[in-house]
């Protein structure tokens, strides 16, 4: 009886110990996409991470990115466990490419306080989106249009209809995967590309079953989806079916 005992107490370890490791081993997603709609762009590199919470960016694994044309944070970049030092740490991380950084909010954002957040962003010159479109200047005057809808933090709004039409390949962010998948399809057929994370990918899958649906790539009619299984985690440091991840995303526009 105490040897099943003993067994079972170091299977235990054993899996906390796995699950820790899961949550702290980054994994590097490099994806390349062809899509026309570039136009005359020729490629577009965009760095994309969400849900970084309370840990700590891994500057060995920033350097294997390369260069990019922007970053992009897909919300949850703080939670009520973060430390002000922390944040400015990750977000000088951020700022290694010298590309332009922009932010865009999620649920747990808003545990820090909000003022306070603003106030960071703006010393390391990164820019919050909530439900506006930003014009990206990503190659010699060429544009990509970047829109962050936020439906929890600065100025709520659940839908897409304060998007305009503008030229040129558009890039939508939004924390939170099912806000864009409840949008009508007009508001959807806006997008080229689409990046969204929040769910962790169910974070802790016990025989493949979690809370969401693991994380991933897609396609929607002429859409390209990323809903990234984030690169932190909530409530506890421990993942367990699901990766702690970040992407470098390569969009070519196919032209020879």
């Amino acid at each position: 009886m105490l040897w099943v005992l003993f067994l079972l107490l170091v299977a235990g370890i054993s899996l906390i110990l796995f699950m820790w490791f899961s949550a702290h081993h980054d994994h590097l997603d490099v994806r390349e996409i062809t899509d026309a709609s570039l136009g005359e762009i020729d490629e577009l590199r965009l760095f994309f991470i969400s849900d970084i919470h309370k840990r700590k960016l891994r500057e060995e694994t920033l350097s294997k990115v390369g260069m990019v044309d922007v970053v992009i944070i897909g919300g949850d970049l703080v939670d009520k466990r973060t430390s002000s030092e922390r944040l400015e740490k990750n977000l000088t991380l951020l700022k290694r490419w010298k590309a332009p950084v922009y932010f865009i909010p999620g649920n747990n954002d808003h545990e820090f306080e909000t003022g306070a957040l603003l106030e960071v962003l703006q010393e390391h010159g990164i820019l919050p989106l909530s439900n506006v479109d930003e014009t990206v200047e990503v190659s010699q005057g060429k544009n990509i249009v970047l829109s962050g809808l936020d439906p929890y933090f600065l100025q709520p709004r659940r839908n897409a209809s304060y998007i305009n039409d503008l030229d040129g390949y558009q890039v939508l962010c939004v924390h939170d995967p099912y806000v864009f998948a409840r949008m009508n399809k007009e508001d959807q057929d806006r997008f080229n590309l689409v990046l969204s994370g929040h769910t962790h990918g169910g974070q802790i899958r016990i025989f493949g079953m979690g809370p969401y649906e693991r994380g991933g790539w897609s396609r929607n009619g002429a859409r390209t989806i990323l809903v990234s299984e984030g690169y932190g985690t909530s409530l506890f440091s421990l993942r367990l079916g699901t990766k702690a991840e970040c992407h470098v995303i390569h969009v070519k526009s196919g032209k020879k």
